[in-house]
């Protein structure tokens, strides 16, 4: 029987608002303005298709990007399936991502790690959270770090890692 944990993105009301101001605006100029453009320019026929979509590209590319985020940011959760020979990562409510399968045979361990500091080979990042945000659940495969789950508290990541470890022991 699979263990399923589900972990919502803590949402940065800013950039939801923000973005969704964004994205109503976009939909406005796609819809509204272009399409009074391209009306009082008579054009007909195919001309008039191709005059449309070749302005519209640019403003849809905007929407579908602010769209990504936004997402995201406001409903976006990561899911967990843990069971008994592999684990399953989703993220949900976020575009064009699929889900990335860790088989137990190739992970050495999990740990939690916390990246309120972070070294890079050109410098240091400094993440601050209120909250306690900073921390992340890794897996180890091969020497190599991946993060599956990011940007929760150590309780939460902590739980997290206890799950998985128990339902593997």
């Amino acid at each position: 029987m699979p263990i399923i944990i589900k972990i919502k993105n803590k949402t940065n009301w800013t950039v939801a608002i923000i973005l969704g101001l964004g994205l109503l605006m976009l939909s406005f100029i796609i819809l509204i303005i272009i399409t009074l453009t391209l009306m009082s320019l008579q054009a007909e026929g195919f001309y008039a298709v191709l005059s449309y979509v070749s302005s519209a590209t640019p403003f849809a590319a905007f929407f579908i990007l602010f769209l990504y985020f936004w997402l995201w940011n406001t409903f976006g959760k990561t899911i967990l399936t843990i069971e008994p020979e592999q684990i399953t990562v989703r993220y949900k409510n976020k575009l064009f991502t699929k889900p990335k399968i860790y088989l137990k045979k190739e992970i050495n361990q999990f740990q939690v790690k916390d990246f309120q500091v972070e070294k890079y080979k050109l410098g240091t990042r400094y993440h601050f959270s209120l909250s306690g945000s900073t921390y992340s659940v890794i897996l180890i495969q091969n020497g190599n770090e991946t993060r599956i789950v990011d940007w929760i508290t150590e309780t939460k990541a902590s739980e997290i890692v206890n799950e998985i470890k128990k339902m593997w022991s």
